[in-house]
């Protein structure tokens, strides 16, 4: 982009500035205290009935007992607090991931930088699609509009002019400009709201607000079930106070009350998870819909491609037609050429397809001197409806308009003859069969003495040329693409290049194997719903669409019943994204509006990367799943035991205070183990959930039925033969010691993929467990707190 250039601060004084103003950052109240959250582990009702037993023990003179339920209180309440403060940690650690860019001249040359790197009077250049990065006067503008609602609460944006203020979290929605920084961080409008917005509690997740309500349902049941311990055991002439404290301890241990929390730290390790691998999750309920995506709507450029534009091929009809195509190549370009080390090659700092046409014009002869004798007057950006960007150019008193664009749209607006627009396009045909994306070029002589429209100043232009730009697949595209597949996952390419192009890349990739049907957006223009729908399913490449193709087509394939993940990167796809059930924004050339409309943010921008994350998802989903048919199936056999064990007239095989370290030990880490399990490889082989199944289907709940009998009425044979051949306290050690063991047969059960493949937190998890219970059977006190001998 060639502007009145501002030199912009060095880097000396950027330091200096920032040692007295600090980083352009908000801090505001941690919305995570270690204090508040071990409090709220103990005002519950669970520990409420806790407390009341362990008031019972000391009253019957249970001290022992009393002391180690007091204990039992304080240690739920730690285990608790370790597991949802590093959940909170963890998810809080995630924004960490999704640092803002600014691009800045600094010593004279545009640079891209961290924004939080920003100090007052730095120089910022602002683009359709950013968000501003901090409060600042505009310098210089072509055609700025800015939506500030998030500040104002207007929903139409705002046209600004040289001399305004913007502030800092308003979205650039069209234009360009520069930006002196003013102020930065918290004295920006929008840190002096901080406090306000970090006071706001985030809202939990559909999937825990289902579990949540799950376990208090689940509670009801377990304290109704377990009630009937006292009536059974008055008629068979047992004392109350330890019938109560029987009755209370089973129903404690019997409610799942740490599932919340687990499936909080699920959610957390696979956020973690897929930000190491180049997915930043914004919105914690994309995780529950990530592994259930059944269409996935890609951009082809820089998402299946590798976007690294390269000019292959250039095509004028004459030498001065040449020249001329150079200039139009580097007027009103977005991009800027940094160079890299010593030699000649150079990084792209913008739009790589900008990029690529000012690396190739660089290498044209004077052109440098050129520019340096013209000025730009005006420009307009780029508009996907047009599908042409334009500069007014003056030089020597003759002003000049280049206009550049997709082909057809240059071509119609260009004065050729019938036999000309037969040769162009049978040249452009060729350019883009060999997968490339085709330019046009345009140009005219105007008087710009009066105001002109844009209309104007893009038609009745002469005929400069076509640039070929290939950018080649990602390599790893193609068995993404298959593992896709494999997964029952459709992916649909939907791109504004040419149709020729896009098939090109298409069977380049894998995406289909020979020659398919390819929708154009004007095909689409043209088609009622009822013709596309019927056309949805054979359909896998729409070429040249506008962005608002992708959202009626994010609409119809929601409409069949598909669970849709749309790609986006422009400030037209934040519509698509919003309505997406997961909106994708491509991290590293996407704008910051389609990023805030998006659920996910591939900061690689690779297709590859989606695949892998829609893998994750699915492993988060299952792991969840595990968990809690694995607390549910032990902690059923639990109190269908006593249940059992009390119908049949048999002494009570389990002490309150036995009970309640059951249910420490295996609520806790086996059920965390499982939520924290490996990838499975075979999960991409396995068509999408349906996310509208709940959790507990029939065939789950008849597994944790099943479970949970068979376990208790193992245990109560057990309990019954060692009556017989034992003493009551070694039958109830024995018992005690199986039903730990059975928990952790439980949980290795339900993860499957047999014994040999046990991951080393599993295993430690059952060594740990293990080794404490040797170590309170036999231990002299130890085995007097919980009543154990042989």
């Amino acid at each position: 982009m060639i502007w009145h250039m501002e030199q912009g601060l060095s880097t000396t004084q950027a330091e200096k500035i920032q040692e007295t103003a600090g980083l352009n950052t908000i801090t505001a109240t941690s919305t995570v205290s270690w204090l508040a959250v071990l409090l709220s582990q103990l005002p519950t009702l669970l520990n409420g009935i806790l407390l009341i037993a362990a008031t019972f023990s000391f009253v019957i003179r249970d001290v022992l007992d009393g002391i180690f339920i007091l204990a039992i209180i304080i240690l739920n309440a730690l285990f608790g607090f370790v597991q949802e403060y590093r959940a909170e940690k963890s998810l809080e650690k995630l924004k960490s991931y999704a640092v803002p860019k600014a691009r800045v001249i600094r010593d004279g040359a545009e640079t891209e930088m961290a924004a939080t790197g920003l100090v007052p009077g730095d120089v910022v250049i602002l683009s359709e699609g950013d968000r501003v990065p901090a409060d600042g006067t505009l310098l210089e503008v072509h055609h700025l509009e800015v939506d500030e609602s998030i500040l104002t609460g207007e929903s139409l944006p705002v046209i600004h002019r040289t001399g305004d203020t913007i502030f800092m979290g308003t979205l650039v929605t069209q234009g360009n400009a520069h930006l002196r920084v003013v102020h930065i961080g918290t004295k920006t409008q929008f840190g002096q709201i901080a406090h306000s917005l970090s006071e706001i509690t985030p809202d939990k997740t559909p999937l825990q607000k289902q579990l949540t309500s799950l376990s208090k349902s689940l509670s009801v049941i377990v304290l109704c079930l377990s009630a009937l311990i006292i009536p059974l055991g008055l008629m068979q002439q047992r004392e109350i106070i330890p019938l109560l404290l029987l009755a209370v301890s089973i129903g404690i241990a019997a409610v799942p009350e740490g599932l919340p929390a687990v499936i909080t730290i699920a959610l957390a390790i696979g956020t973690n998870r897929l930000a190491k691998r180049h997915a930043l999750v914004r919105r914690l309920p994309a995780i529950e819909t990530l592994g259930a995506i059944q269409v996935i709507l890609v951009d082809k450029t820089g998402t299946l491609t590798q976007n690294t534009m390269e000019v292959r091929e250039v095509w004028s009809p004459t030498p001065a037609a040449t020249k001329l195509l150079t200039e139009a190549s580097i007027l009103g370009n977005t991009a800027s050429l940094l160079k890299r080390g010593e030699g000649e090659k150079f990084d792209i700092i913008g739009d790589k397809t900008d990029g690529a046409l000012l690396a190739w014009a660089r290498t044209q002869p004077e052109i440098a001197e050129y520019l340096a004798t013209g000025s730009i007057i005006d420009e307009y950006v780029f508009d996907p409806r047009l599908k042409t960007v334009s500069t007014l150019w003056q030089k020597n008193g003759v002003q000049h308009a280049f206009v550049r664009g997709a082909p057809e749209a240059i071509i119609s607006r260009s004065r050729l003859t019938p036999p000309e627009t037969e040769e162009v396009t049978k040249r452009y045909e060729v350019l883009a069969g060999k997968g490339f994306r085709v330019i046009a070029f345009g140009t005219k002589i105007e008087d710009h003495t009066r105001n002109l429209t844009r209309e104007h100043v893009e038609n009745h232009l002469t005929f400069l040329g076509l640039i070929g730009i290939y950018d080649p697949p990602r390599t790893e595209v193609k068995d993404a693409l298959e593992r896709a597949r494999t997964a029952g996952i459709k992916t649909v390419m939907v791109t504004g290049d040419n149709e020729l192009t896009a098939l090109t890349i298409a069977k380049d990739i894998g995406l289909i194997d020979k020659d398919e049907d390819v929708v154009t957006g004007d095909d689409l223009a043209r088609m009622s719903e009822t013709e596309l729908v019927l056309m949805l399913d054979k359909i896998r490449i729409f070429a040249r669409t506008r962005p608002e193709d992708k959202l009626r087509l994010t609409t119809l394939y929601k409409r069949q019943g598909y669970v849709v993940g749309v790609t986006g990167d422009g400030v037209n796809d934040a519509l698509a994204l919003k309505r997406a059930d997961v909106g994708i924004a491509i991290g590293q050339s996407g704008t910051d509006v389609a990023k805030e409309a998006s659920d996910i943010i591939l900061t690689d921008d690779n297709f590859a990367t989606l695949i892998k994350a829609v893998e994750e998802g699915r492993m988060i989903y299952r792991n969840i799943v595990k968990a809690i048919t694995y607390l549910l199936s032990g902690n059923l056999s639990e109190l269908l035991f006593i249940l059992f064990a009390t119908l049949l007239h048999l002494p009570s095989p389990l002490l309150p205070t036995q009970i309640l370290w059951i249910n420490l030990v295996t609520d806790g880490l086996p059920a965390l183990a499982l939520a924290a399990d490996s990838k499975d490889p075979d999960i991409l082989r396995h068509k999408p959930r349906d996310p509208r199944v709940p959790i507990l289907t029939r065939s789950r709940i008849l597994l944790i039925a099943v479970i949970g009998t068979t376990v208790a009425l193992g245990l109560v044979a057990l309990f019954s033969i060692l009556l017989q051949t034992q003493s009551y306290t070694a039958a109830q050690t024995i018992v005690f010691n199986t039903l730990i063991i059975s928990h952790l047969c439980i949980a290795v059960l339900i993860r499957g993929k047999g014994f040999h493949r046990i991951p080393k937190f599993m295993l430690f998890t059952i060594g740990l467990t293990i080794l404490l219970q040797i170590i309170i059977s036999t231990t002299p006190l130890f085995q007097g707190i919980f009543h154990l001998g042989f």
